[in-house]
């Protein structure tokens, strides 16, 4: 017990911190109701550009390089190694990209791709394929 002493301490001192940050923030810009799609799945769009940023960097560099990159190193080899740089380089150029999706998506209410593609392109066949696609994928 005594020679991981210093491991508890550390994980009981973060896992309060982080359990005390989770509780003020379920009070900090508190919603007037979460009946809408809007305010439950993207936040009321209230996150911005900064939170949002690492909001989704945590999720791409978490489940992708902590994740898949590691699985196809071992598939793979050296050849895998592609995938760090890669990773770095289009994660900045896609946000980018994004922020034009959003700022088009908020003005107009869109929540989920499969609207942005009903409106922009006038397909309702096309915005299913859209939505099977993501549910697929997820």
């Amino acid at each position: 017990m005594s020679e991981h002493l210093t491991e508890i301490i550390v994980f009981s001192v973060l896992f309060l911190l982080v359990s005390g940050m989770g509780f003020v923030a379920a009070r900090w810009r508190r919603p007037d109701n979460l009946a809408t799609l809007d305010e439950w799945g993207l936040g009321g769009r209230s996150f911005g550009a900064w939170i949002t940023w690492f909001l989704v960097g945590g999720d791409l560099y978490t489940a992708y390089t902590f994740v898949a990159v590691p699985a196809l190193l071992w598939g793979a080899g050296a050849t895998g190694f592609f995938a760090v740089p890669y990773t770095i380089v289009v994660y900045p150029i896609v946000f980018l990209v994004l922020l034009r999706l959003w700022s088009v998506s908020h003005v107009h209410g869109f929540v989920t791709p499969a609207d942005f593609v009903r409106a922009r392109f006038g397909s309702p066949l096309l915005a299913l394929l859209i939505a099977i696609t993501g549910i697929v994928a997820t």
